[in-house]
Protein backbone atom coordinates (compact mmCIF):
# COMPACT_ATOMS: atom_id res chain seq x y z
CA UNK A 1 0.00 0.00 0.00
CA UNK A 2 1.05 3.43 -1.05
CA UNK A 3 2.10 5.66 2.17
CA UNK A 4 1.79 9.34 2.53
CA UNK A 5 4.04 10.77 5.38
CA UNK A 6 2.97 13.99 6.83
CA UNK A 7 5.80 15.59 8.51
CA UNK A 8 3.58 19.08 8.69
CA UNK A 9 1.05 20.89 11.04
CA UNK A 10 -1.90 20.60 8.61
CA UNK A 11 -5.15 20.94 10.41
CA UNK A 12 -8.00 18.20 9.81
CA UNK A 13 -9.49 19.87 7.10
CA UNK A 14 -6.13 19.94 4.87
CA UNK A 15 -5.54 16.58 6.02
CA UNK A 16 -8.28 15.49 4.47
CA UNK A 17 -7.99 16.93 1.48
CA UNK A 18 -4.32 15.67 1.12
CA UNK A 19 -6.33 12.18 1.52
CA UNK A 20 -8.91 12.78 -1.28
CA UNK A 21 -5.65 14.15 -3.34
CA UNK A 22 -3.78 10.71 -3.29
CA UNK A 23 -6.53 8.66 -4.21
CA UNK A 24 -8.05 5.26 -3.18
CA UNK A 25 -5.23 2.88 -1.62
CA UNK A 26 -3.07 5.24 0.39
CA UNK A 27 -2.27 5.59 3.68
CA UNK A 28 -1.47 8.28 5.79
CA UNK A 29 1.29 8.72 8.34
CA UNK A 30 1.09 11.78 10.11
CA UNK A 31 3.78 12.73 12.83
CA UNK A 32 3.23 16.18 14.60
CA UNK A 33 6.38 18.86 15.05
CA UNK A 34 7.85 18.28 18.34
CA UNK A 35 7.34 21.92 19.61
CA UNK A 36 4.00 23.19 19.16
CA UNK A 37 4.68 26.35 21.28
CA UNK A 38 5.03 28.89 18.05
CA UNK A 39 5.02 28.78 14.27
CA UNK A 40 8.37 28.74 13.59
CA UNK A 41 9.05 25.50 16.18
CA UNK A 42 6.21 23.90 14.11
CA UNK A 43 9.03 24.12 11.16
CA UNK A 44 12.30 23.05 13.09
CA UNK A 45 12.69 19.81 11.26
CA UNK A 46 12.13 17.95 14.90
CA UNK A 47 9.31 15.56 14.95
CA UNK A 48 7.46 13.72 17.94
CA UNK A 49 9.76 10.36 17.24
CA UNK A 50 13.13 9.61 17.14
CA UNK A 51 15.90 9.82 14.18
CA UNK A 52 15.70 5.95 14.15
CA UNK A 53 12.00 6.25 13.60
CA UNK A 54 12.13 8.57 11.30
CA UNK A 55 14.12 6.93 9.23
CA UNK A 56 12.37 4.03 8.84
CA UNK A 57 9.46 6.49 8.00
CA UNK A 58 10.66 7.64 5.24
CA UNK A 59 12.38 4.27 3.58
CA UNK A 60 8.16 2.95 3.82
CA UNK A 61 6.89 6.38 2.52
CA UNK A 62 6.15 6.70 -1.13
CA UNK A 63 5.88 10.51 -1.03
CA UNK A 64 6.28 12.72 1.58
CA UNK A 65 5.19 16.82 3.01
CA UNK A 66 7.79 18.44 5.19
CA UNK A 67 11.08 19.10 5.71
CA UNK A 68 12.97 16.02 7.13
CA UNK A 69 16.72 17.11 7.76
CA UNK A 70 18.83 15.57 4.73
CA UNK A 71 20.70 13.39 6.98
CA UNK A 72 17.97 11.37 7.78
CA UNK A 73 16.67 11.10 4.18
CA UNK A 74 19.70 9.80 2.90
CA UNK A 75 20.33 7.56 5.42
CA UNK A 76 16.36 6.32 4.95
CA UNK A 77 17.37 6.13 0.78
CA UNK A 78 20.52 4.43 1.95
CA UNK A 79 18.75 1.72 3.46
CA UNK A 80 16.24 0.95 0.99
CA UNK A 81 13.48 3.47 0.70
CA UNK A 82 10.91 3.73 -1.61
CA UNK A 83 10.47 7.24 -1.93
CA UNK A 84 9.47 8.87 -5.00
CA UNK A 85 8.25 12.85 -3.79
CA UNK A 86 9.79 15.08 -1.62
CA UNK A 87 7.26 18.05 -1.16
CA UNK A 88 8.55 21.04 0.59
CA UNK A 89 6.48 23.32 2.69
CA UNK A 90 8.66 26.17 2.02
CA UNK A 91 9.10 28.58 -0.85
CA UNK A 92 12.69 27.76 -0.27
CA UNK A 93 14.85 23.97 -0.74
CA UNK A 94 18.22 25.24 -0.43
CA UNK A 95 18.65 23.03 2.73
CA UNK A 96 18.53 20.41 0.48
CA UNK A 97 20.50 21.75 -2.31
CA UNK A 98 23.19 23.55 -0.89
CA UNK A 99 23.67 20.59 1.85
CA UNK A 100 27.28 18.73 2.11
CA UNK A 101 25.38 15.80 1.57
CA UNK A 102 23.53 14.42 -1.88
CA UNK A 103 20.28 14.11 -1.99
CA UNK A 104 19.12 10.98 -3.11
CA UNK A 105 18.36 10.07 -6.51
CA UNK A 106 15.31 8.99 -8.00
CA UNK A 107 13.44 11.21 -5.32
CA UNK A 108 11.38 14.57 -7.27
CA UNK A 109 11.78 17.38 -4.55
CA UNK A 110 9.36 20.43 -5.06
CA UNK A 111 8.82 23.49 -3.37
CA UNK A 112 5.50 25.31 -2.65
CA UNK A 113 6.89 28.39 -4.31
CA UNK A 114 3.49 30.74 -4.82
CA UNK A 115 2.10 30.01 -1.59
CA UNK A 116 3.82 33.22 0.06
CA UNK A 117 3.27 36.20 -2.12
CA UNK A 118 0.46 37.39 -1.22
CA UNK A 119 1.48 37.68 2.23
CA UNK A 120 4.80 38.89 2.25
CA UNK A 121 4.15 41.72 -0.39
CA UNK A 122 1.72 42.82 2.50
CA UNK A 123 4.42 43.07 4.77
CA UNK A 124 7.21 44.51 2.75
CA UNK A 125 4.85 47.43 1.49
CA UNK A 126 3.98 48.10 5.26
CA UNK A 127 7.72 48.16 5.84
CA UNK A 128 8.27 50.59 3.25
CA UNK A 129 5.67 52.60 4.31
CA UNK A 130 6.52 52.27 7.90
CA UNK A 131 9.95 53.54 7.30
CA UNK A 132 9.11 56.06 4.99
CA UNK A 133 7.00 57.66 7.63
CA UNK A 134 9.35 57.51 10.37
CA UNK A 135 6.96 55.23 12.29
CA UNK A 136 9.31 53.15 14.02
CA UNK A 137 10.67 56.28 15.41
CA UNK A 138 7.56 57.44 16.13
CA UNK A 139 7.03 54.83 18.47
CA UNK A 140 10.16 54.25 20.08
CA UNK A 141 9.51 58.41 21.15
CA UNK A 142 5.20 57.07 22.25
CA UNK A 143 7.31 54.70 25.32
CA UNK A 144 8.63 58.18 26.69
CA UNK A 145 5.83 59.90 25.98
CA UNK A 146 7.51 62.22 23.54
CA UNK A 147 5.94 64.52 21.38
CA UNK A 148 8.47 65.59 18.74
CA UNK A 149 8.15 66.14 15.05
CA UNK A 150 10.99 64.27 13.36
CA UNK A 151 10.85 66.01 10.41
CA UNK A 152 11.19 65.21 6.71
CA UNK A 153 9.30 61.74 5.05
CA UNK A 154 9.35 59.69 2.10
CA UNK A 155 6.86 58.25 -0.03
CA UNK A 156 5.81 55.80 -2.76
CA UNK A 157 4.34 58.12 -5.15
CA UNK A 158 6.31 57.52 -7.87
CA UNK A 159 9.51 55.61 -6.35
CA UNK A 160 11.76 53.69 -8.34
CA UNK A 161 11.91 50.15 -6.82
CA UNK A 162 14.57 47.72 -7.37
CA UNK A 163 13.03 44.09 -6.51
CA UNK A 164 15.73 41.25 -6.97
CA UNK A 165 13.44 38.20 -7.83
CA UNK A 166 11.12 38.66 -10.15
CA UNK A 167 8.95 35.21 -9.22
CA UNK A 168 5.95 35.05 -7.40
CA UNK A 169 7.19 37.17 -4.17
CA UNK A 170 9.09 40.32 -5.96
CA UNK A 171 5.63 39.89 -8.76
CA UNK A 172 3.20 40.39 -5.85
CA UNK A 173 5.06 43.34 -5.02
CA UNK A 174 5.13 44.87 -8.39
CA UNK A 175 1.63 43.90 -8.45
CA UNK A 176 0.80 45.77 -5.29
CA UNK A 177 3.30 49.01 -6.07
CA UNK A 178 0.72 49.39 -8.81
CA UNK A 179 -1.72 52.27 -6.83
CA UNK A 180 1.39 54.32 -6.28
CA UNK A 181 2.85 54.82 -9.62
CA UNK A 182 6.11 53.34 -9.18
CA UNK A 183 8.70 52.18 -11.60
CA UNK A 184 9.32 48.79 -10.69
CA UNK A 185 12.69 47.23 -12.21
CA UNK A 186 12.61 43.17 -11.53
CA UNK A 187 15.91 41.73 -11.13
CA UNK A 188 15.97 37.90 -12.80
CA UNK A 189 17.99 35.42 -14.32
CA UNK A 190 15.80 35.18 -17.96
CA UNK A 191 14.83 39.75 -18.24
CA UNK A 192 13.59 38.30 -21.91
CA UNK A 193 10.46 36.42 -20.66
CA UNK A 194 7.71 39.38 -19.86
CA UNK A 195 6.47 39.50 -16.30
CA UNK A 196 3.24 41.04 -14.88
CA UNK A 197 3.92 44.06 -12.70
CA UNK A 198 7.07 45.43 -14.11
CA UNK A 199 8.17 47.73 -16.23
CA UNK A 200 11.82 47.02 -16.79
CA UNK A 201 13.54 43.75 -16.30
CA UNK A 202 17.28 43.12 -15.62
CA UNK A 203 19.84 40.62 -14.64
CA UNK A 204 22.10 39.94 -11.47
CA UNK A 205 24.61 41.43 -13.12
CA UNK A 206 23.78 44.39 -14.66
CA UNK A 207 21.91 44.99 -11.35
CA UNK A 208 24.50 47.02 -9.26
CA UNK A 209 24.43 49.65 -11.64
CA UNK A 210 20.56 50.36 -10.65
CA UNK A 211 21.12 50.46 -7.01
CA UNK A 212 22.20 54.32 -7.10
CA UNK A 213 18.60 55.15 -8.39
CA UNK A 214 16.53 53.04 -6.28
CA UNK A 215 14.20 54.81 -3.38
CA UNK A 216 13.58 51.08 -2.50
CA UNK A 217 14.98 47.95 -3.12
CA UNK A 218 13.53 44.40 -1.94
CA UNK A 219 15.64 41.27 -1.25
CA UNK A 220 13.39 38.15 -3.00
CA UNK A 221 15.74 36.19 -3.84
CA UNK A 222 16.74 32.46 -3.18
CA UNK A 223 20.08 30.99 -1.20
CA UNK A 224 22.62 30.18 -4.76
CA UNK A 225 25.85 30.87 -4.96
CA UNK A 226 25.81 33.90 -7.14
CA UNK A 227 23.12 35.82 -4.31
CA UNK A 228 24.59 35.09 -1.28
CA UNK A 229 26.58 37.66 -0.17
CA UNK A 230 25.72 39.92 -3.09
CA UNK A 231 24.62 43.10 -1.15
CA UNK A 232 27.92 43.79 0.36
CA UNK A 233 29.41 46.84 1.85
CA UNK A 234 30.19 48.03 -1.49
CA UNK A 235 27.08 47.76 -3.11
CA UNK A 236 24.75 49.00 -0.08
CA UNK A 237 26.84 52.43 -0.29
CA UNK A 238 26.28 53.05 -3.85
CA UNK A 239 22.65 53.42 -2.12
CA UNK A 240 21.37 56.97 -1.92
CA UNK A 241 20.30 58.58 1.61
CA UNK A 242 16.83 58.19 1.26
CA UNK A 243 16.59 54.83 0.28
CA UNK A 244 14.57 51.85 2.24
CA UNK A 245 15.69 48.52 2.21
CA UNK A 246 13.33 44.90 2.88
CA UNK A 247 14.73 41.84 2.44
CA UNK A 248 12.40 38.76 2.59
CA UNK A 249 14.07 36.27 0.63
CA UNK A 250 17.33 34.73 2.13
CA UNK A 251 19.30 36.25 4.55
CA UNK A 252 22.52 35.41 2.83
CA UNK A 253 21.78 37.70 0.22
CA UNK A 254 22.29 40.87 2.51
CA UNK A 255 25.96 41.45 4.23
CA UNK A 256 24.36 42.10 7.90
CA UNK A 257 28.14 43.30 9.29
CA UNK A 258 28.27 45.61 6.48
CA UNK A 259 24.60 46.98 6.59
CA UNK A 260 25.12 47.86 10.23
CA UNK A 261 27.94 50.09 9.28
CA UNK A 262 25.97 51.76 6.75
CA UNK A 263 22.53 52.79 8.97
CA UNK A 264 25.01 54.00 11.24
CA UNK A 265 26.56 56.42 9.16
CA UNK A 266 23.18 57.25 7.52
CA UNK A 267 23.94 56.02 4.36
CA UNK A 268 20.27 54.72 3.74
CA UNK A 269 16.81 55.57 5.46
CA UNK A 270 16.42 52.73 6.74
CA UNK A 271 16.02 48.80 6.50
CA UNK A 272 13.45 46.05 7.81
CA UNK A 273 14.91 42.31 7.34
CA UNK A 274 12.65 39.27 7.75
CA UNK A 275 16.23 37.23 7.15
CA UNK A 276 19.19 37.25 8.31
CA UNK A 277 22.41 35.77 8.30
CA UNK A 278 23.29 33.97 10.51
CA UNK A 279 19.20 33.45 11.61
CA UNK A 280 18.56 34.45 14.14
CA UNK A 281 21.71 37.48 14.52
CA UNK A 282 23.83 37.28 17.31
CA UNK A 283 22.29 39.16 20.62
CA UNK A 284 25.64 41.15 20.36
CA UNK A 285 24.87 42.26 17.12
CA UNK A 286 24.61 46.09 16.37
CA UNK A 287 21.31 45.33 13.97
CA UNK A 288 19.18 44.79 17.22
CA UNK A 289 20.25 48.44 18.95
CA UNK A 290 19.63 50.54 15.18
CA UNK A 291 17.15 52.79 15.48
CA UNK A 292 16.37 52.52 11.84
CA UNK A 293 16.36 48.87 10.96
CA UNK A 294 13.00 46.62 12.09
CA UNK A 295 13.71 42.93 12.29
CA UNK A 296 11.32 40.07 12.57
CA UNK A 297 11.95 36.42 13.08
CA UNK A 298 11.28 34.90 9.65
CA UNK A 299 7.53 35.26 9.91
CA UNK A 300 6.27 37.78 6.45
CA UNK A 301 5.18 34.53 5.07
CA UNK A 302 2.51 33.52 7.57
CA UNK A 303 2.10 29.81 6.94
CA UNK A 304 1.17 26.99 9.74
CA UNK A 305 -0.23 28.64 12.86
CA UNK A 306 -0.33 32.23 11.37
CA UNK A 307 -2.37 33.29 8.04
CA UNK A 308 -4.99 30.77 7.01
CA UNK A 309 -4.57 31.67 3.72
CA UNK A 310 -0.94 30.97 3.09
CA UNK A 311 -1.70 27.55 4.58
CA UNK A 312 -4.98 26.63 1.77
CA UNK A 313 -1.99 27.52 -0.74
CA UNK A 314 0.68 25.17 0.60
CA UNK A 315 -2.51 23.13 0.88
CA UNK A 316 -3.40 23.17 -3.02
CA UNK A 317 -0.36 22.93 -4.28
CA UNK A 318 0.68 19.99 -2.19
CA UNK A 319 -2.70 18.34 -3.22
CA UNK A 320 -1.76 19.36 -7.19
CA UNK A 321 1.42 17.15 -6.60
CA UNK A 322 0.05 14.40 -5.32
CA UNK A 323 -2.49 14.15 -8.08
CA UNK A 324 0.54 14.42 -10.38
CA UNK A 325 2.32 11.79 -8.26
CA UNK A 326 -0.74 9.37 -8.96
CA UNK A 327 -1.21 10.10 -12.78
CA UNK A 328 2.27 10.39 -14.09
CA UNK A 329 1.76 14.43 -14.81
CA UNK A 330 3.69 17.21 -14.46
CA UNK A 331 5.58 18.43 -11.46
CA UNK A 332 4.81 22.32 -10.15
CA UNK A 333 7.81 23.79 -8.59
CA UNK A 334 10.14 20.59 -9.22
CA UNK A 335 13.19 21.29 -8.25
CA UNK A 336 15.87 20.50 -11.10
CA UNK A 337 18.64 18.86 -10.96
CA UNK A 338 20.91 21.97 -12.23
CA UNK A 339 19.83 23.65 -8.57
CA UNK A 340 22.22 20.51 -6.68
CA UNK A 341 25.22 21.64 -6.04
CA UNK A 342 26.17 18.13 -5.33
CA UNK A 343 24.96 15.18 -7.73
CA UNK A 344 21.92 13.07 -6.69
CA UNK A 345 22.74 10.03 -5.77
Amino acid sequence: MPTLLLLAPFCDEHVDALREATGPGWAIERHWPADMSTPKAMCSGRYDLSDDELVAALERADAVIGEPALPLLRRAADEGSRLRLLQATWAGTDRYTRGDIAFPAGVSLCSTVGGFGQLISQYVLAQVLGLMQNLPAYRDRQRGASWEDLGAVGSLDGARVLVFGAGNIGGWVARRLRGFDCTVTGVCRDPSRPREGFDRLVTLDDAEAELAGADVVVGALPNTRSTSGWLDGRRLRLMGPGTVLVNVGRGSFVDCDALAGVLAAGGIRGAALDVTSPEPLPAGHPLWREPRCLITPHVSGGSFGRHRQTEDNICAICCGNLRALATGGPLRNLVPASAFELAPR
